[in-house]
């Protein structure tokens, strides 16, 4: 894919096949900390195939390219002007073909380009971002194997597989799957036969299936069984990368080659669904409320990377192990249920203002974590009360409703309760995890004294949630959480027809 970089206040960034996030925010790629029409994460740019994608990421006051408003997203092109709350401008400028830039001109802009090429490159992408914009979310690459762009479909796959394992590893082992072969089509249980070259310095090799994780192993010769009866979604009719991820015993993952492209042949498998527990059941709900499973793993695995985008300090953790996302696949019934948005409502500025105003903790924390622990119910439960359903004994003893005055954690406004909560989630987020939103989240109800004796049990290098964590009560919480978060962010996916996007209560304070 050609190399790219943005252009803005004099300087340049140069994009690669990871996620650039712009926003006012300083731990952006790109910042504009002193703009405040731009909001604290404004966009993000994505490789997708042979192309940049700019995904406007809700912000306050918009984003232009080349004058036209994004809505959701757009493909970029060479010499693209992006105008992020009308006022930041950055420039996408791409190499030759050679693989250089031109020189900027004296003022720091890009390069003009001819009305034809400037004409044509914007037709490209905005046909690429029209066909896309036709497609719902989780089928882009179903689409270009529907068209015939296999090859296009496979940069993608290897493109996404580089993106999520890349690292700055020394060990410079390889691995190449040399069964299954490209283009098999699987009806049984399939050994998988690896050739791997210095792979002295490998601890670990997990194998993923279009980028979810399904086995793993620690010894040489790094073999696994692939079951496509473990994958009935995967048996569509189009292929799916099958890849072997290598890491060094620090946890870093050792980028690979580009996956093995198969078809499945399997009859679809009937997965039960969990009974909703007694204490979650809100009466509100129906018995016509859609069953969990019609949503794939393959869409889970999407919608989990996007909400873990929305907190940048943790953005970059892997979220692809198959157990986690069943996990989050079969919690997501809990929260499919309507009514949360208008209940969550009534909450909005006491949340916005606790959790983002005065503690300046990313906006999303507070409701998505009210969202996983009470469904925004908050009755009380035993000894826990309030929206975020901690104990008074706990909270005061703490000192967290130094805030509060007169009230209590059980007040109708949570006023109190958002303060406590927030108070609470930045002793975790910054007195012991180092802005980590992910693993404070799994220690909630400790305190930080209890919370870094936990830290210290967890391997230095956290990026496999799953794996890192081996105490259920922690991974129940930060399970509930993603299922609270995607549910929350595509409850049409879900049948809520009649349900909004939570966002939209916070993205007043970004």
């Amino acid at each position: 894919m050609p190399k790219a970089r943005l252009i803005f206040d004099g300087r340049e960034f140069y994009l690669g096949s990871g996620v650039a996030t712009i926003g006012r925010a300083p731990d952006n790629s790109v910042s504009f900390p002193d703009d405040s029409n731009v909001s604290r994460n404004h966009v993000e740019i994505e490789q997708r195939g042979d192309y940049y994608c700019l995904v406007d990421l809700g912000s306050s006051n918009g984003t232009t390219v080349n004058g036209q408003r994004v809505e959701g997203e757009i493909y970029l092109w060479d010499g693209a002007k992006i105008l992020l709350g009308g006022s930041a401008e950055v420039i996408v400028q791409f190499a030759d073909e050679s693989g250089d830039f031109a020189e900027l001109p004296a003022d720091g802009s890009a390069p003009g380009l001819s009305d034809a090429a400037s004409s044509s490159d914007m037709a490209t992408a905005q046909s690429a971002s029209a066909t896309a914009a036709e497609q719902p979310v989780g089928s882009k690459k179903m689409l270009l194997a529907a068209g015939g762009v296999f090859g296009l479909a496979v940069v993608f796959a290897g493109g996404a597989g580089i993106l999520y394992y890349s690292s700055s590893s020394a060990c410079n082992a390889k691995a190449v799957i040399v069964s299954p072969e490209p283009g098999d089509t699987l009806s049984t249980p399939t050994e998988i036969e690896v050739d791997v070259s210095n792979g002295g310095c490998v601890a670990r090799a997990a194998f993923t299936i279009d980028g979810i994780e399904f086995a793993s192993t620690d010894e040489i010769p790094f073999t696994a069984t692939i079951d496509p009866n473990d994958f009935p979604e995967f048996a569509d009719g189009y292929d799916h990368g099958l890849a072997i991820v290598l890491e060094d015993e620090e946890g870093n993952r050792i980028e690979q080659n580009e996956p093995v492209m198969l078809a499945f042949e399997t009859k679809s498998i009937t997965k039960p669904r969990d009974a909703v527990p007694a204490n979650i059941a809100d009466p509100r709900q129906t018995p016509s409320e859609p069953k969990a499973e019609s949503v794939t793993l393959i869409e889970i695995n999407e919608m989990s990377k996007r909400f873990l985008k929305q907190f940048p300090a943790s953005s970059s953790y892997s979220v692809s192990n198959k157990q986690f996302l069943l996990e989050i696949q079969k919690k997501t019934a809990e929260y499919a249920q309507p009514g949360y948005y208008d209940r969550a409502a009534r909450y909005r500025d006491a949340i916005n203002v606790a959790f983002v105003r005065e503690q300046n903790l990313d906006a999303p924390l507070g409701f998505v974590l009210a969202m996983s622990r009470s469904r925004f119910v908050p009755d009380k439960q035993g000894n826990d009360e309030g929206l975020w359903r901690m104990t008074n004994e706990f909270a005061s003893s703490n000192g967290y409703t130094g805030l509060c005055g007169t009230e209590t954690l059980a007040e109708a406004s949570q006023n109190c309760a958002a303060k406590a909560a927030s108070l609470y989630m930045k002793a975790l987020v910054f007195g012991v995890f180092d802005g980590d939103v992910i693993y404070s989240v799994g220690a909630f109800g400790k305190s930080p004294q209890d919370a870094s004796v936990w830290k210290s049990t967890l391997p230095a290098n956290r990026t496999d949630i799953w794996n890192s964590i081996k105490t259920a009560p922690e991974r129940e919480q930060i399970v509930r959480f993603f299922a609270a978060g995607i549910v929350a962010e595509n409850p049409q996916k879900f049948g809520l027809k009649s349900e909004r996007q939570l966002s939209e209560l916070f993205r007043l304070a970004l």
